[in-house]
Parts: C-alpha cells; structure tokens; sequence
C-alpha cells in the first residue's frame, strides 16, 4: 500500500521523485549523525544553567551568584524547558540536535538549487555536506552548533531569495528579521553574519521601485524586531548580570591569542579533509564571479570568509572544528557552484567531488591529538564523559552521592561540566568561563581559546573552597599514590603541605582531590566512609 502511494507520487511530477530521493538521502544521513552521536563536557555548562532555571534559582552557575558563563542563551532556554518538562537533558539536545541537522540539509538543498538551478547538484550538495564527519557528527554534541548553523542556512535561503526575485514582502521582510533576531540570540557571534545580510536586504529594498513612504515601512517591518528583541535582550542581560557581553568575552579580551593559532586551526581542517585544490580553484572561481557580479555567490563568500576571518582572530578553538560547523552548508554550497559552474571539464569534476568523499574518511582515519596545538577530536571529548580513565559524569555522580545532603560544601575544577552538574555542588571554575575575578585577574596559563587563565589558591582559599579536582585525576583504585593531582601552579602560590583523598568512585576506580579547606562533614564522611588521606610537603 505505501509502495503503491509512492510510486503513484512519484508518477505525478518529477519534482515529486527528487522530493523522495531528498527525503530518503536526510534520512540516510540522519542515521549516519545518530550512530555517531557523543556528548561534550562544555554541554553540561549549559544543562547546569538550564536546570538552575527550570528549579526556580535563576539563571545561574552557583544559586545565588549571578554570572553569564553561558554563550548560547536560546539553546539554554530550549533545554531549561525540556528539563522543566520532565525531558532528561542529554537525549533532549540529541533530539533537538538532529532536527536542526534536518533543516541544515533542506536548506542546503532548497539555497544551493536557488544558486545553480539544479536538482542534481544541490542533491549532490547535501551528500557531500552530510557525509563530512565533523558536521555529522555536531548534529549532536549537546551545544548549540547545529542550530546556529541551521539559522545561518535557512537565514541566507530567504535572504538570497528575495534578491533573485528582486523584492521582499512584508512577510518575508519580518520572517528574515526573525531569523536574523533567534540567530543573535542563539550566538552573539552570530552578528557576523546578520550584518551581512541585513545589509543586503536594506540595501535592496531602498532600490526597489516603490514610494518612499512604502520602502520606510517594509525597512520598519524588517528593523524593529530585530532592534527590539534583541534590545530588550541586551537590557535584561544589564540589568540581570550587571554586563552586556558573556563572562567569556573577558577572557579572551584580556589574553594574548596569536592569530596564528587561528590560522592553524583553519590549516588543520583544510588539510585534514584534503580540500586544499578546492579552495585553490574557489581562489580563481571568486574572481571570476566578482567580474560577473553574480550578487548571491558574493554574499555567501562574504559570510564564509568573515566568518573565517573571526576564527582566526579568536584563534580557533579546542573541540575538533566546532567553529568551522555554521559556514559549512555555505562552503559546500560554494564549492558545488565552483565545480560545476566555474570547472569546465568533466574529469576535473570528477576528481574534485571524490576528493571531498576521500577527505572524509581521511579526516576520521588520521585526525589526532596534538599537544602543539590542542585540538580535541570528538571521540576525546566524547571519552572525558565516560571513558574509565576519566569519567567526569561518574565523578560528578560521586560526589553528588556523598555530599547530596552537605550543600555548603564547595569544589573547584578546570573540568566545569559534567561535574558540577552531576555533583549539584557550588563549584569554582578554576578557568574562570564562570567566574568573574578569575576571567579578569587569573594568571595567564596559555592561548588555548577558553583555557587562557587559571584560578591561584589564594583566590580558592577566600572563596572557602573545600575539594580542588583541578584536571581530574583518575587512577586504578589499587594504585598506589605517590604525588598530589594536577596542579598548575602560579609562582606566587604558596601551597606548604597539603592533604590529598582519594574518593572511590567503583569497584575500580579512585579520584584524588586536594583538601584545602577543612569542612566538618567532609571529615565525618571521611572517617565513616575510610577514605585514604595522604599528606604530601610542597617544595
């Protein structure tokens, strides 16, 4: 009976057989992205924001203590809801995660056969955009990656739209402000490319051929609501935290991030999926289309190399090229239009669209860990969560079970995620991504974006801290210990003798925890539950 609904479908028109092969390639694809679904540490800032909000606390990292250590206000409120809901976090965001993904490819398809007037290539498009393993795979992850890259898609489609068809209505004019307004609200770098296309669109609506007083009112319609929430945004963010611009603003503000880092991570991501010759030939293709004024391609690799131009200048980031995710629907799309509208010969784009496939799987069969420049893949910040030998939701988990009914009882870690959320506790966040004075005044430590500064003990003390995790040091729980948990040190630091406990965590695994202020009910769980105390002297 389906079959034969479908082929009478099919029959109708042959837009209906390309509506199918769309449907059943996203669906392949979303396949692919849920087996390789994973969880990251910095997921968990957000679910701690959000489930402090839906317990009535405000949106806060500590109760009480107001700080934007968030930077994806939209994406927090989502999952506050959710959890408001009775939803559990984790698969909430995989699920909302992969309908943002559905959307990622149907806008990739409906903007790249706006731009080539192609079902075969904007079809082609979307396999190449969804089989590139980073992008997959950030279908999920637990941040706000996907949706932000699905709003700069959808957000360019409408854009592009109304310039081909040489005027916006009053409906398109408020549906791409609202666009452009959950795009902010989403990423507040996401501006970048709001200021691209807001551009355009007053630019071209002052062109059209209407009375003045009409362009006034079509700009109204498109402007205010973008002024206005996001105004009201910017008002409530003031009053509420005391500041405009996220904790983590002044981070990255106050160290020194070498470009070149940022370069390195664009470098690493080019190379990795072998898109060098692509990007050659795009080099040649943008002259050929700026000399053309072909308007839609100019405004995509305007939003393309901004963005890239933010990368670099942020110096790139940590997780296995997040930050590349938002402009890849636009990249592929320009690299489909520079194959088959600028690469003449046919085995040329032969070679170039097996690159892409090839690159793929290169990237997931070579890509690693490199100290000289940190870059985590995805499976390493999918294993900081549950792998053995980490296993931050287990220990969050921990001491959540043993100090659930101690609530003063204060940690600090570097690994601000899964713990504190898990555990429920007050936590200190020793790089300062929620904490005020630390992102202002911690010594500096790095260029590793959003691992610049570091909290000194003395600044732990005043905030009467009671167990540093610092970078969570897991060990087998027979091992024998012989040396205090990773501590970076500042110099000025003055840390004489120290008690380190080991708190089991299973039947095989132990974390060891500097105890640097004493707390009764600490003691009392340590000799009813005999803990091991060790005593080291530091030089």
């Amino acid at each position: 009976m389906v079959f034969k609904y479908m082929r009478d479908y099919i029959s109708h028109s042959p837009q209906a057989l390309f509506s199918v092969i769309l449907a059943i390639t996203i669906a392949g694809l979303v396949c692919l992205a849920w087996s390789h679904r994973f969880i990251q540490d910095d997921a968990f800032i957000s679910f701690r924001y959000a489930q402090n909000l839906a317990q009535g606390n405000g949106l806060v990292w500590n109760v009480g203590e107001r700080i934007e250590g968030y930077t994806n206000f939209l994406w927090t409120l989502l999952i506050s809801l959710g959890i408001y809901l009775g939803c559990e976090p984790i698969m909430l965001s995989y699920i909302l995660g992969t309908l943002f993904f559905i959307l990622s490819l149907f806008f990739t398809y409906k903007l790249s056969f706006l731009i080539t007037n192609s079902h075969k290539i904007a079809h082609l498009t979307v396999i190449l955009l969804g089989t590139n393993y980073t992008f997959f795979c950030f279908a999920t992850g637990g941040l706000e990656t996907q949706m932000q890259a699905a709003l700069f898609v959808i957000s360019s489609y409408i854009c592009i739209q109304g310039l081909l068809l040489n005027q916006w209505s009053k409906n398109q004019l408020f549906l791409l402000s609202l666009l452009l307004t959950i795009s902010i609200l989403t990423r507040l770098d996401s501006v970048l490319m709001v200021g691209i296309l807001a551009s355009v669109t007053i630019y071209h609506t002052l062109k059209e051929s209407f009375t003045f007083k009409h362009k006034l009112l079509k700009l109204f319609v498109f402007i205010s609501p973008l002024i206005f929430v996001v105004g009201v945004w910017m008002l409530w963010k003031l009053s509420y935290y005391g500041d405009i611009l996220p904790n983590t603003f002044y981070i990255k503000a106050s160290a020194v991030t070498s470009p070149l880092n940022g370069l390195h991570y664009i470098y690493r991501f080019i190379f990795s999926y072998l898109l060098f010759p692509l990007f050659i030939v795009g080099v040649f293709a943008i002259r050929s289309f700026l000399k053309n004024h072909n308007s839609t391609m100019l405004i995509l690799t305007a939003i393309i190399l901004l963005w890239l131009l933010y990368v670099i200048k942020i110096g790139g980031d940590f997780m296995e090229f997040r930050f590349m995710v938002p402009i890849l629907p636009l990249l592929f799309i320009f690299f489909s239009w520079v194959i088959f509208h600028f690469v003449n010969k046919t085995g040329y784009r032969m070679v170039l669209i097996g690159l892409i496939f090839i690159g793929s799987i290169h990237h997931v069969y070579t890509f690693t860990y490199k100290p000289s420049d940190r870059i985590e893949p995805i499976v390493e910040l999918h294993g900081h969560i549950y792998a053995d030998s980490q296993n931050w939701s287990g220990i969050g988990k921990a001491l959540g079970h043993f100090f659930n009914d101690t609530p003063d009882v204060t940690i600090a870690t570097t690994a601000a995620g899964a713990i504190p959320y898990y555990s429920g506790l007050r936590t200190i966040d020793m790089y300062g991504l929620n904490d005020a004075w630390i992102a202002r005044s911690g010594f500096f430590i790095g260029s590793t974006p959003g691992h610049q500064r570091m909290s000194p003990f003395g600044y732990l003390r005043d905030q009467q801290v009671n167990l540093v995790l610092s970078h969570p040091g897991v060990m087998k729980l027979r091992d024998p210990v012989t040396h205090l948990p990773y501590l970076p040190m500042n110099p000025n630091d003055k840390l004489d003798t120290s008690r380190v406990i080991e708190i089991p965590l299973d039947a095989n695994y132990k974390i060891l925890t500097l105890y640097l202020t004493h707390h009764p009910k600490i003691d009392e769980i340590i000799e009813n539950n005999r803990w091991k105390v060790h005593t080291f002297t530091v030089k």
